[in-house]
């Protein structure tokens, strides 16, 4: 098998440095996190010491819990309305987006998101007909921010509108793996590119390799394939932001969170080789020297003598020579308890948690549970806060998306889809039978004294719908109660 090419590095010094960092959050979320702890360890430890404590434990993983369960805007598939046209084929149980298995991939997509700060999904489609495969149809991939070089407009600083995207290729003649940037440009409208590029070690863009890889030249000007009915060019990717500074990139924020769930795992390291070296009393001789002993690592920095033992086995001392007076034999007291050095560490691992930004109230541990001491938990009104805090930013990317899925398929699939003035509505965690009792009896009680219309109630019980939307529900509502005759 080949090795995989060094990537190149970023053209800038600044995204040089916020690929590297984004790359340590990216590594933690997906669980390739190992090298980086065992760095951690390094920092912590001398050699010999860090030879003594054995495997790194991989178990605690706040980063990776915390904004796993902070995802929850896509538990169920959002709906989808639009004011301009019908859009059954576009958002159908049949329709392109379902097809393409989008909802299913933004759940990954929300976490990404959280805790890199950024993400891209990167739209294509297929306009080739394979019965063996699949239709035509819209593909969407998930692009992390370590891959990918953006400059944007000073009026829109926020918006890209130059991306290129490091990705491996393999060349279609040597076989040989490379690094090669796709390239979208719509800087100058008059004149857009996509293309594909070599990328030299330094970041510089090399020769274009686009009929090597695409099988056609590069696409230039009025060649430019991504455009809307109108004909305006535009970038067939959405970047999502996890909250709205202004600013293209947001990598640094939070960083803390980051850092300290590699001290929680440094901790947890440490809790297991006490438990497993330390959790009993450490007896000693002096005057007296175990017979029998084997050298261990003797070229290493660690090097040590030791012995097997077991409770069936029986030690062989033999005395001194250079010793002077009686020998001892004698006990020292447990080092320490493992049961209150893992209590420490999890009040360790909560302040970590409260760093993420989430309240106090709403962050736990599983108590009860053999895992209490490796498992946060964020609370159903935890879940709901992060889901109001986060509809507004997604829902922004998602409209975008919508349309722009919508211009690909109306260009390259023949559909006649409205390519503007869709709404995506996000269905909240379901509310506790408790939680449940309580709002009704709150929305009766104000609707009951005057204080609330129709329309406000539902806005109350459907947090995500607005005032549009509730007065179409309440229609709904009534025309089905006439037909049915309730």
């Amino acid at each position: 098998m080949q090795p995989m090419p060094m990537i190149p590095f970023a053209p800038t010094p600044e995204d040089q440095n916020r690929w590297q960092h984004t790359a340590l959050r990216r590594r933690l979320i997906i669980g390739a996190w190992a090298e980086d702890l065992e760095d951690e360890l390094a920092r912590h430890l001398p050699a010999d010491r860090r030879e003594s404590w054995g495997p790194a434990d991989l178990s605690s993983n706040p980063f990776e819990q915390i904004t796993r369960q902070l995802s929850v805007l896509y538990q169920d598939t959002p709906t989808v309305s639009n004011i301009n046209g019908n859009i059954e084929e576009l958002t159908s149980r049949e329709g392109l987006v379902t097809k393409a298995g989008l909802w299913p991939l933004m759940q990954r997509t929300q976490q990404m998101v959280i805790g890199l700060r950024e993400s891209f999904i990167r739209i294509d489609v297929n306009p080739h007909t394979d019965v063996k495969t699949e239709y035509p149809g819209i593909q969407y991939r998930l692009v992390t921010p370590d891959f990918v070089y953006c400059e944007s407009n000073p009026d829109m600083p926020d918006v890209p509108n130059y991306y290129r995207e490091m990705r491996i290729r393999k060349h279609p003649h040597t076989g040989k793996y490379n690094w090669v940037a796709d390239v979208l440009d719509i800087r100058d409208p008059q004149l857009p590119l996509f293309g594909m590029f070599e990328v030299m070690q330094d970041g510089t863009l090399g020769a274009d390799v686009s009929e090597l890889y695409m099988g056609h030249p590069s696409h230039t000007g009025e060649d430019y394939p991504y455009r809307d009915s109108i004909g305006r060019p535009f970038l067939p990717v959405v970047l999502y932001h996890a909250e709205k500074t202004g600013f293209l990139w947001d990598s640094y924020n939070g960083s803390q969170f980051c850092y300290v769930s590699l001290t929680s795992a440094t901790l947890y390291t440490m809790w297991v080789h006490c438990v497993r070296d330390s959790a009993w009393a450490q007896k000693y001789v002096a005057g007296l020297s175990v017979a029998g002993l084997s050298q261990m690592d003797a070229d290493q920095i660690a090097r040590r003598s030791s012995i097997a033992t077991d409770p069936s086995s029986i030690l062989v001392f033999t005395q001194d020579p250079d010793a002077q007076g009686q020998p001892l034999v004698g006990t020292f007291a447990n080092p320490t308890d493992p049961h209150s050095l893992l209590e420490a560490v999890g009040k360790y691992e909560m302040r970590v948690a409260l760093s993420a930004g989430i309240s106090p109230a709403d962050i736990s541990r599983q108590s009860g549970d053999p895992r209490s001491g490796f498992a946060l938990a964020v609370s159903r009104s935890g879940q709901r806060d992060a889901q109001r805090k986060f509809a507004p930013v997604f829902r922004m990317g998602d409209e975008e998306l919508l349309g722009k899925t919508a211009m690909l398929a109306n260009r390259f699939l023949g559909t006649n889809l409205p390519e503007d003035g869709y709404r995506v509505s996000y269905h909240s965690i379901p509310l506790t039978p408790q939680e449940m009792d309580a709002q009704r009896k709150d929305i009766i009680e104000k609707m009951q004294a005057g204080l609330i219309s129709p329309v406000t109630a539902v806005m109350m019980m459907y947090d995500d719908m607005d005032e549009r939307e509730a007065r179409e529900y309440l229609t709904q509502i009534r025309r089905e109660r006439a037909e049915f005759g309730i």
